[in-house]
């Protein structure tokens, strides 16, 4: 077996085989190599051109690897951030598709090209089996392995999965009172903004934070999102009850810029949540943002930012809304996904009477006789 390591003592890495004149070869061939007879390697500089060139001589000889050490310049999967860029992925895909290849080489030591079918099911096995992986992960995992090596790669032309049962869980929502106990939280004018816009229009996070000032239509009590999930552009609602609030957030977000930027710098930074050095505020720190709001709300459901999302939905349903133009606000491709909100929904059940309630006196205490002996 073939194996690169990288040691940290020399600064080099070191190749290790089982005698074979094909490998020597090989290893003889590649620029700056040094034979350790005692050890029986072959050691090289930490070059990234030399280590590519490495790793492309014996790419099909089944190398053994750990990616981490390997240098990013060597691309090893310089292919799947070409594809992803030719076909417009969005920069969450893109990012989780990645982290499951990037774990599938860990999980195996191996190259792309190196990789298997077996090595497939037995990573898959072990995202389910060793780390106890949801359903939504493991089919998160299989739509990477199928873009990758089906359709980037090549590699396995017929690349299928069985279907997956999938769980079926309903989310956890914050009702109004909740929901205000959590603003009122936040004494930052700029963290409670962003939490009430969220739930004002019922945006993800990635949504929210991505936000420009010209996005925000006062006059007609409006929303842009640009190219939410799925590339797709919409309009939702905002609250009448928030303009005035947000007029003067954005003084204040011009006053606390200005402390840093000139005047000139501040008029082109576009962003409603300005974040470091002109981009907009990180989705971490949102994230960051709503948790220690909920804690300090002591909010003991599980929740998270999505959350108010969740709750926008579900209030707007509780009101009366029609399914298909809360459908609209979100974004949703299919209704199918907006449904789940009519199981949450408390105005649904509060109609639905339980048969105990239809059993005259049942509001008297029900005695449990002890069964008869014989």
């Amino acid at each position: 077996m073939l194996k690169l390591r990288y040691s940290l003592d020399d600064n080099r890495f070191h190749l290790r085989f089982r005698f074979s004149e094909i490998f020597v070869s090989i290893a003889k061939s590649i620029p700056k190599g040094c034979y350790h007879p005692v050890n029986r390697t072959w050691s090289y500089p930490n070059d990234p051109i030399i280590i590519k060139q490495l790793l492309d001589a014996f790419e099909q000889h089944d190398i053994r690897i750990l990616p981490r050490e390997i240098p990013k310049q060597c691309g090893i999967l310089q292919d799947y951030f070409k594809a992803t860029r030719e076909r417009n992925l969005s920069f969450c895909t893109r990012k989780t598709y990645y982290s499951h290849l990037f774990r599938l080489l860990l999980f195996t030591e191996k190259l792309p090209s190196n990789i298997r079918l077996l090595d497939l099911e037995n990573y898959l096995d072990h995202l389910v089996i060793e780390r106890g992986a949801k359903s939504s992960s493991v089919r998160s995992a299989r739509q990477a392995f199928i873009f990758y090596f089906r359709e980037v790669r090549k590699q396995f032309t017929h690349l299928k999965f069985p279907k997956m049962k999938v769980e079926s869980k309903l989310p956890e929502v914050l009702s109004a009172e909740e929901t205000r106990a959590i603003f009122n939280a936040l004494p930052n004018q700029k963290h409670k903004m962003l939490l009430l816009i969220s739930y004002s229009s019922g945006l993800r996070v990635s949504e929210v934070i991505h936000l420009k000032i010209t996005d925000i239509d006062l006059k007609r009590n409006m929303v842009r999102v640009n190219q939410g999930k799925g590339k797709k552009d919409r309009y939702t609602v905002l609250a009448t009850t928030l303009i005035e609030e947000l007029k003067e957030y954005l003084k204040i977000r011009e006053y606390n810029l200005l402390l840093k930027q000139s005047y000139n710098e501040v008029k082109a930074n576009p962003w409603l949540f300005p974040g470091m050095k002109n981009r907009p505020l990180n989705i971490r720190t949102a994230e960051s943002i709503f948790t220690n709001a909920a804690q300090k709300a002591k909010i003991k459901k599980k929740v998270s930012f999505h959350s108010l999302r969740h709750a926008f939905a579900t209030h707007l349903l509780e009101l009366g809304t029609d399914l298909r133009m809360i459908q609209t606000l979100l974004g949703h491709a299919s209704v199918r996904t907006t449904q789940i909100y009519t199981k949450v929904a408390r105005s649904r059940l509060e109609n639905i009477i339980s048969p105990l309630d239809r059993i005259p006196n049942a509001k008297e205490k029900i005695i449990l006789l002890p069964e008869k002996k014989d």
